[in-house]
């Protein structure tokens, strides 16, 4: 009896580490997980040429290795992917976003002119500007079918007023993520800059930061999701600003080459060369005295910039040096100059030069950097690296945006394009106007988009969840 009942709980325990019986070699292996999840759900899945019986969300055990997946759904393009499986692991297909067959714009509204476009980052609103030197924009609040619009005027007196005969033009950089404030730098005089907090939902409340502490950053970066921290850099110094108390800290860190931001009290840099012509990364933080160095580097002209993110727990720092990438992984970042290494190389790969910038995802899984004709993601999920070149790369500066956490789109050539973020599924949505922003309702149920028209710009939007 005990050992009918060892015997019992030892399968039962082989199987739920995902170990099967290989029925072409004899043997017993682990296999792996697959989770299958796509919006809209309801997808029939294929699976090595062999048809699942649950439509998503549903999962399958795999045996290690490579793997063929489709998604069908009546009235959507397929969706297909190759996947490998390492023994243990579960792969997450959580992330398809099937397209319609037929695609059909629908205008929401016209405009004369569009001088600037710039969503959201939580996918809310879209703010758009119709003459760059005019302190007026528009905000479309785009989470419900029938939109609403509120204007926004700067108020005099918050901004500098050019000199007569002088240009000036305004350009919306970034949102808070909470939506309540954007960031705006204004140029007047010509070569003159100064950096204006508009408050969106109350804009007498606007505030120039340039002239409220008397600085004039080269960057300005949110460091909180309700707008009232930021990081600015001034000259090759970082410090941080709290807009409420109306403080700016010591310098976090100096000989700044570059900064990302990780959290309202820490970023990663890149610095200059020092007195022995050698760069460095590292982070720096409000509560910790001094930056911490993670890694030295010759200095050869090459590009150098870090992010630190977390994924499940563990703190991640990637790196790109000219075209060497690298990704690290931790505990968590040391704070002590002598234990920068406690964080070990997980990835490591030669990429194509001319990289301009690298990025990590919210999650953390994944780190992008932008190529002079498209962009490449390290997953650390799947340890792999994907190289994508944009559609009509070579008629226009390419750029990437991110559409949600695991897509991305671009305008290249006059054309919107979905990409997953491995570049697979290229799928071709609409026609529209080069350098203006667009952006999923946050049901996804629409994208939203700016299109050039006879006489004027429209703001159309093509639905991706049919009724």
């Amino acid at each position: 009896m005990t050992l009918t009942v060892t015997v019992i709980v030892s399968l039962l325990m082989l199987v739920v580490l995902g170990y099967q019986f290989n029925q072409k070699d004899g043997k017993l292996e682990q296999g792996g997980l697959l989770q299958f999840v796509s919006q809209p759900s309801g997808a029939t899945v294929t699976l090595d040429g062999q048809r699942l019986l649950a439509t998503t969300s549903t999962k399958s055990t795999v045996d290690a290795g490579v793997h063929y997946v489709t998604f069908d759904k009546d009235g959507y393009r397929q969706w297909q992917k190759t996947v490998t499986v390492a023994p243990g692991q579960v792969g997450w297909l959580n992330y398809a976003r099937l397209i319609p067959s037929d695609i059909k714009p629908e205008m929401v509204r016209r405009f004369t002119t569009v001088a600037h476009a710039l969503a959201s980052q939580s996918r809310n609103y879209m703010l758009l500007q119709e003459a760059a030197d005019k302190p007026q924009f528009t905000v479309a609040d785009i989470r419900g079918d029938r939109l609403k619009y509120a204007s926004l005027q700067i108020p005099e007196g918050v901004y500098t007023v050019p000199g007569e005969g002088k240009t000036q033009s305004f350009v919306p950089v970034k949102w808070s993520l909470n939506d309540d404030y954007i960031l705006v730098k204004h140029t007047y005089n010509d070569d003159e800059s100064e950096w204006i907090m508009i408050r969106r939902d109350d804009v007498t409340k606007s505030i120039n930061i340039t002239s409220m502490f008397a600085v004039n950053p080269s960057v300005v970066e949110f460091a909180s999701d309700n707008g009232k921290l930021l990081f600015v850099q001034i000259n090759d110094v970082v410090r941080r600003m709290n807009l409420d108390e109306q403080t700016l800290s010591r310098p976090l860190a100096t000989k700044v080459a570059n900064f990302t931001v990780y959290n309202e009290k820490t970023i990663a840099y890149a610095s200059t060369p020092d007195e022995t012509g050698k760069r460095h990364t590292g982070y720096a933080a409000i509560d910790i005295p001094s930056p911490i160095k993670l890694d030295t580097y010759d200095d050869d002209g090459r590009l150098l910039s870090v992010g630190i993110a977390e994924y499940f727990g563990k703190m991640i720092a990637s790196t790109i040096y000219g075209t060497d990438l690298t990704v690290r992984s931790g505990a968590n970042l040391p704070t002590l100059a002598n234990s920068a290494n406690t964080m070990k190389i997980i990835g490591s790969r030669v990429v194509p030069a001319g990289v301009s910038k690298l990025e990590m995802s919210s999650s953390g899984r994944f780190t992008y950097i932008t190529l002079p004709d498209g962009y490449g993601v390290f997953d650390l999920e799947f340890n792999k690296f994907d190289q994508t070149t944009l559609v009509n790369a070579g008629e226009s500066k390419p750029d990437i945006h991110f559409l949600d956490d695991y897509m991305m789109w671009s305008d290249t050539g006059g054309q919107l394009w979905f990409y997953d973020f491995d570049g697979a599924n290229r799928q071709n949505i609409m026609p529209v106007v080069e350098g203006l922003s667009s952006s999923l309702s946050p049901n996804g149920k629409y994208v939203y988009a700016f299109a050039p028209t006879d006489g004027g710009i429209l703001l159309q939007r093509v639905r991706l969840i049919l009724p």
